[in-house]
């Protein structure tokens, strides 16, 4: 009694074992695995940075519009100032008489022993050639151009992550496919034994047949192996441990009917990040003019000080505290040439950015084209191989009744089960590749989403 009881708590033991290790396997969607990647790419948190960078410089152009006021003091301190001795001296007549009165000499001193200042300013800028303005424009074209960074970065990540994930769904039904031809191999050849056991069939036969069996064993192990190589590669993308175990949570790849009504769009340049970064750059490019012609233009800047100092020539009485306030002028008048060299260069930058822009125009209108030619390929290749496949199965079918009934050979049956299996492996490709190429399509017209 007391073994059976031990027995029993062992059995209970082992599958708590079981079903903690099938909980703490991690299901994953393609969306969850999408946003694990998001928070966990280097490259994206990079692209955010520099994001957050752009937004804190437009606050700061912004402000330079605004006044600014400044605080500071000094003090110094003298051990042995500098004096001057004047002698005393006769004080002289109209008639060169000596005058018999004497003036006293003294002593003065050059600098203070305790010198200090304290004051606080305000400057404002009144007129600056249009700086502020076009500098303000600036940055809030480089915040554009860092968002659409940001855009660019998630949407290399998403695809390289749809990717590895539509390879794992496809190994997981690549490796069922196996598993059933390995079931179905075992039963034929249990069939042949029998009926070599019975004289019907020569030991040739029964050879064939495990032979095909081994190579479908063969196979299983080396999908099972890249199953784990593919998970593995997308434990890395969404951030978890290389060897942490994880479910797929989509078991069979679906295929939506809307694809096959795909077009090209002229409106589907303007979606892609590239695209928004070449024309903000042109525009940049155009700003930068505009900041050069400033720089030859009137500067006019106002200020205003609350002061007191020791000593102080402008006040009356010491310690006393003194305003002033003014308008400051400054304007280029001679510099050599500079302005007209300057404008050369912009005039380049501006024509480089444009053919920039015109060139990525172009290849990016060819790789929109040529992903819309894929994804209708791999579409009439899934209708093909769907029909392959439909007959594999009603040929395997057939040519197993047939083996039962005695009226066709092994080979038969074995050749009729290999074409089962390329049928499937051959449908699972297809459906991958539409996976696969409808993702690189989204991404290729600026679409691509979680």
């Amino acid at each position: 009694m007391r073994n059976i009881i031990i027995k029993v708590l062992v059995v209970l033991f082992c599958g708590l074992l079981n079903i903690s290790k099938i909980d703490a396997q991690e299901v994953l969607s393609l969306r969850n695995c999408k946003q694990k990647a998001m928070d966990h790419n280097q490259s994206v948190k990079s692209a955010l940075s520099d994001r957050e960078f752009s937004e804190a410089s437009l606050k700061l152009s912004k402000r330079s519009m605004l006044p600014k006021f400044d605080l500071s003091s000094s003090y110094t301190y003298l051990s042995d100032p500098n004096q001057m001795i004047v002698p005393g001296f006769e004080l002289p007549t109209t008639d060169g008489q000596p005058s018999g009165v004497y003036s006293p000499g003294s002593t003065s001193d050059l600098a203070y022993e305790n010198s200090y200042s304290a004051s606080i300013g305000m400057s404002l800028p009144i007129y600056l050639g249009g700086k502020l303005r076009n500098a303000n424009t600036l940055s809030e074209l480089a915040l554009e151009m860092a968002e659409d960074n940001v855009d660019l970065s998630q949407a290399d990540l998403l695809l390289n992550v749809e990717t590895e994930y539509w390879v794992v769904v496809s190994l997981q039904e690549q490796k069922g496919v196996v598993e059933k031809s390995i079931e179905l191999l075992t039963d034929v050849l249990k069939e042949v034994r029998d009926r070599y056991e019975t004289g019907i069939v020569t030991k040739n036969e029964v050879l064939k047949t495990q032979v095909e069996l081994n190579n479908s064993k063969l196979s299983l192990i080396e999908i099972s192996n890249n199953l784990e190589l593919a998970k593995m590669s997308l434990n890395q993308s969404v951030g978890n441990g290389i060897l942490s175990s994880i479910q797929i949570q989509d078991s069979i790849i679906y295929i939506p009917e809307q694809l096959s009504s795909i077009s090209f769009n002229e409106s589907h340049l303007s979606n892609r990040p590239e695209i928004k970064l070449l024309n903000n750059q042109v525009e940049m490019s155009k700003i930068e003019k505009k900041l050069v012609n400033a720089d030859y233009k009137p500067q006019i800047v106002s200020f205003a000080n609350y002061t007191s100092q020791n000593p102080n020539h402008y006040a009356k009485q010491e310690n006393e505290f003194t305003f002033n306030a003014g308008v400051a002028l400054s304007m280029p008048v001679f510099h050599w040439g500079e302005k007209k060299l300057k404008k050369v260069q912009n005039k380049m930058a501006i024509q480089k950015a444009e053919l920039d822009l015109d060139e990525s125009s172009e290849l990016i209108t060819l790789e929109i084209r040529q992903a819309i030619f894929r994804l209708k390929e791999s579409l009439v290749k899934l209708n093909f191989t769907t029909t392959s496949l439909e007959q594999a199965d009603e040929n395997l079918k057939l040519e197993t009744n047939r083996l039962l009934e005695g009226v066709t050979t092994t080979r038969e049956l074995l050749n009729a089960q290999l074409q089962w299996q390329v049928s499937h492996a051959d449908y699972i490709s297809a459906k991958t590749a539409v996976k696969t190429n409808e993702a690189k399509y989204y991404k290729a017209i600026g679409d691509l989403r979680m």
